[in-house]
């Protein structure tokens, strides 16, 4: 009974987002209402809500499934430093061209952009983690922004290329992609070089703010030094004196 439950859930899902994915092609996203989606599944509101809690839940889930889709064909492990899947990736982008132009106008754009970002990101922290267990070591940078830039790095080229209407072939986007940002190029701690580091700069080593003597013979330092404000003043005396005369 359970497998059937699970099957019907399946179907009314698919249902749903190949719904979405049709209206969002003929009308765009933003002016479509949960009634418009079930209309177009032939499905009840209420059975919309037992799935979602909006429409951009369930555009969320349709881009899960587009992301999925595509991972599915090399085992769920995506390795960004292959020439052969970054290609794919921007020929997987070509085909849904006309659905990705659609979601990037108006607020849906926005959303849109938003949720496939956290996908991107997290097929990217798990590819990130294997290339860490391989090497025996840790980027030279906080995870939490590598994952990020390297994730919002990639999907803004897609984008780029799609508005230009796609300028140079996914072969060549490829080969450009990984020339300037080669996962396999970024900085490395092995574990020997962080013991080193830490050696160096220990944590409970604070920093010491200058004594303020310091930071105004810096600031003096810094400041021209052909005039004084004493020697200004005495200047401007020696002048209202002549003035007086």
């Amino acid at each position: 009974m359970a497998r059937k439950d699970d099957r019907r859930i399946q179907r009314t899902r698919k249902a749903l987002r190949d719904a979405l994915h049709s209206l969002v092609l003929d009308r765009g996203y933003d002016d479509l209402s949960v009634q418009d989606i079930t209309d177009k599944a032939n499905l009840g509101r209420a059975t919309f809500y037992l799935h979602y809690r909006e429409k951009d839940e369930l555009l969320e889930d349709l881009l899960r499934e587009l992301s999925d889709n595509f991972n599915q064909r090399y085992g769920g492990k995506v390795r960004f430093s292959d020439r052969k899947i970054v290609q794919a990736m921007f020929e997987y982008a070509e085909n849904y061209y006309d659905f990705y132009r659609i979601m990037m106008i108006g607020k849906g754009g926005v959303i849109g952009i938003r949720k496939l970002q956290v996908i991107i990101r997290e097929t990217y922290t798990v590819f990130l983690n294997s290339l860490e267990e391989s090497v025996g070591g840790k980027f030279a940078v906080p995870r939490d922004f590598l994952d990020n830039f390297q994730a919002g790095s990639l999907m803004s080229i897609v984008f780029w290329w799609l508005e230009q209407d796609m300028p140079y072939p996914p072969a060549e986007m490829a080969d450009m992609v990984l020339a300037l940002a080669s996962p396999t190029r970024l900085p490395m701690i092995k574990p020997d070089e962080e013991k080193e580091i830490a050696k160096q700069n220990p944590k409970n080593k604070k920093e010491k703010t200058p004594p303020m003597a310091d930071i105004e013979q810096n600031a003096a330092d810094i400041a021209p030094q052909s005039e004084t404000d004493e020697g200004l003043a005495d200047k401007q005396a020696e002048g209202e004196e002549r003035d007086q005369r």
